[in-house]
């Protein structure tokens, strides 16, 4: 069957895209994101809504992480706030990488201490994953109720992580050590990767002893050694 040229475009967008993708993935950033912005040039001038939109979310998403790895972090934000625009046209604001482009502002933000407003967009996450992962669990599909929302619980333990992370900085121990527990029951439970239920426990450990919470303290202390 003979492609349309809508496919006929996406096909050349993706032709430059590719090679970009896996720098990036070598972390090569410094040769990528120079490449990025010439397949920007050449989506802006697509025809089409959707491979315009597809290729611009996913070069300045390329750009941003990068940004956000040399510790470019109002450089990233920059990034990431420009790719909220194409989202409702692709990849779809019920998609799994809408939640997480808030979680990736959020880190931008708390990089530049920025502590409120990397609040405010974490927990815009939150509340998209916890939709995301309701309507997963209430799907028709197998695939859905069961991998899918796991990976959406995943994603959302990582982002309950960084509103903590968010909460302390901003001299809140009271308020993150209650998202801390959020997070770690739901990856016990939901059989999360190791390393993100590292990083949660390590931050209970250290939020409940700033806190001085003798009690939170040894709960976190026993399910550092649990992990062990």
């Amino acid at each position: 069957m003979k492609e349309t040229p809508e496919e006929a475009e996406e096909g050349r967008l993706n032709d430059a895209y590719q090679p970009l993708y896996q720098l990036e993935q070598q972390h090569e950033c410094a040769g990528a994101v120079e490449k990025y912005k010439a397949v920007i040039l050449l989506a802006e001038q697509a025809k089409f809504d959707v491979p315009r939109n597809k290729f611009l979310y996913l070069s300045y998403r390329g750009i941003g992480d990068c940004d956000l790895s040399a510790g470019q972090f109002a450089e990233a934000e920059e990034s990431f706030q420009k790719i909220l625009a194409y989202v409702p046209v692709w990849p779809g604001t019920d998609d799994s990488d809408y939640p997480i482009d808030f979680v990736s502002i959020g880190e931008a933000r708390m990089g530049q201490q920025n502590w409120k407003g990397a609040e405010e967009s974490l927990q815009k996450a939150v509340t998209i994953f916890e939709q995301q992962i309701d309507s997963a669990i209430h799907s028709d599909s197998d695939f859905m109720r069961t991998q899918q929302a796991n990976h959406l619980r995943a994603s959302d333990d990582e982002a309950l992580n960084f509103l903590a992370v968010a909460y302390f900085r901003e001299q809140r121990s009271g308020d993150a050590l209650p998202l801390l527990e959020r997070a770690y029951n739901q990856g016990v439970k939901y059989d999360a990767p190791p390393k993100i239920l590292e990083v949660i426990v390590s931050n209970g450990v250290a939020v409940a002893a700033a806190a001085g919470d003798t009690a939170a303290a040894a709960t976190w202390s026993q399910r550092a050694k649990d992990l062990n």
